[in-house]
Parts: C-alpha cells; structure tokens; sequence
C-alpha cells in the first residue's frame, strides 16, 4: 500500500530522521497515455491535455536556507524537464504564519517541488537522486498526482501569498460527488473571499478502499484563511462544503501552508 498523505505531510514538518520516506514505498513509475483525436491524425502534435499530465510533488530538505537553491534546482531541471515536455508548476517555500494556525508549515529548511509530465514514465528514483545530489540537499521525498481540477492549465494563476495544501480522504466511489460539491461551491466561495483554488489532485495509488485527494488552495494571507471561515458570508457554498465534509474519511484534513516562489 502507498504512503498515505498523512505520513507524507508530517515529512514536511518533522526533520526527525526517523520521518525518512524510501522510495521503494512509493509506485516507481506512472505513466499517462494520450490518445490524439482522430480528426488531428496526420495533421502535426497535438499537446495533451493538461488534465492528461502526471504530476510529482518532492518535499526536499536542505542544509541551509532553501532560497538559496532556487537558482541551481532550475538549472539542474530546467533541460530534464525541456527534454521531455514537461513543466516546472511551483516551488513552495515556507511561509510566516501565527503560532496558532490550525496546521503546519513548510520548516525552515524545506521546499517543495511539483512538475507536470506528459504521456511519460516517471522514474520516481532517478528524479529524487538528480535533486539530492544538489549541492545542500539532504533528502527527497516524492509523491505522484493525477489532477483532476487545474484553475488554468499547467500554471499557476496566483502570486506569492499563503497556499494551504489540503489532504481528504474518500471512498471512492464518492470521489466524483465530492468534486461536484467543491467546483459548485468554488463558483461563488472564490469570489465572496476573494481566494482560488489552484488545483485538485488524486494520489496515485493501489488502494481500492481509500482515496487521497491533495487540493491546494491561494489566500492573500492567513488573515485572508482567516476570512473565509465566514460561512454566513456564502451560505450555498457552506451548504456544499458540510455535504462534501459528510463523505470524508477519517483522518481527512490534514494540512500544511506555504508561500510560493514567484520568479
């Protein structure tokens, strides 16, 4: 069975070497296939369809502050992802939040990395190797995503701000409602808090009983979070949001904040 999110995440704020995730507990490759339409056969490529991307999210520890290896993770990245097609989506870096924020953040010495990869063998092992050989990275820890929600393509929309990354956990033959509920919602809750979704994500994995859905949100601040507690302010949206809450799981809402970095 794959990691679960919960044990994902809790990589990201506890440094304890004891947290080390093995790449062997994770699928060592994921592959999306995309299938031209058959009206544009013969007439060029077609670039597949940002919802046909396999996405990876690595948490990487580093030894020093983590901005400083902004520059080299892009130079190190930028040709493996040119080669292939693929497409940096964000670095999260950690953000300053109050002591009684209801979840984690990034530490002090961590980052987080997502690429989208089309139609393409992830090889799990040699990416987390290429960023770990990094001059001031100690470890790295990957996970695979398929989207299932992307607010504009393969980038995204929001500046730096504060991101909450949010696990829940469905059967999953719930998961098509829950996603109904959330995109009604999002539909007046976006515009009522002046927030956006940036992504809806599924893990990849083996389990039939569980699934695990990462959905990652952009406030202006933790004020911002703060404000969109407000249900009474967008009653319909606090309507679908407690159905959609009455088909989590147990152990559903586990979550971290971040910043972005924004070139």
């Amino acid at each position: 069975m794959t990691q679960r999110w919960t044990t994902f995440f809790a990589a990201a704020v506890l440094v304890a070497a004891t947290a080390v995730v093995g790449s062997a507990q994770w699928p060592t490759t994921a592959q999306v296939r995309y299938i031209e339409p058959i009206g544009t056969l013969g007439q060029g490529t077609t670039p597949p369809d940002p919802l046909n991307h396999v996405f990876t999210y690595s948490i990487i520890e580093t030894e020093a502050a983590p901005t400083n290896l902004l520059p080299s993770i892009k130079k190190t990245m930028t040709p493996i992802l040119d080669d292939v097609g693929a497409t940096l989506y964000s670095v999260w870096v950690p953000v300053r939040m109050p002591d009684s924020a209801p979840f984690e953040g990034l530490t002090a010495t961590q980052l987080a990395l997502m690429a989208a990869w089309p139609d393409q063998d992830i090889q799990i092992s040699a990416l987390d190797a290429t960023l770990t050989a990094l001059d001031g990275v100690s470890r790295v820890t990957t996970n695979i995503l398929i989207p299932i929600y992307l607010a504009e393509s393969l980038a995204v929309p929001t500046e730096a701000g504060f991101y909450v990354h949010r696990e829940e956990l469905y059967h999953p033959l719930d998961v098509n409602e829950a996603v109904r509920l959330s995109q009604e919602a999002w539909e007046t809750w976006e515009s009522t808090f002046g927030t956006r979704v940036t992504g809806l994500f599924r893990e990849q994995s083996d389990s039939v009983e569980v699934a695990h859905l990462l959905r990652i949100v952009w406030y202006r601040s933790f004020d911002g979070w703060l404000d969109s507690r407000d249900g009474a302010r967008d009653p319909e949206a606090r309507r679908r949001f407690a159905a959609r809450r009455l088909l989590q799981l147990e152990g559903s809402g586990v979550a971290i904040a971040t910043d972005r970095a924004v070139q």
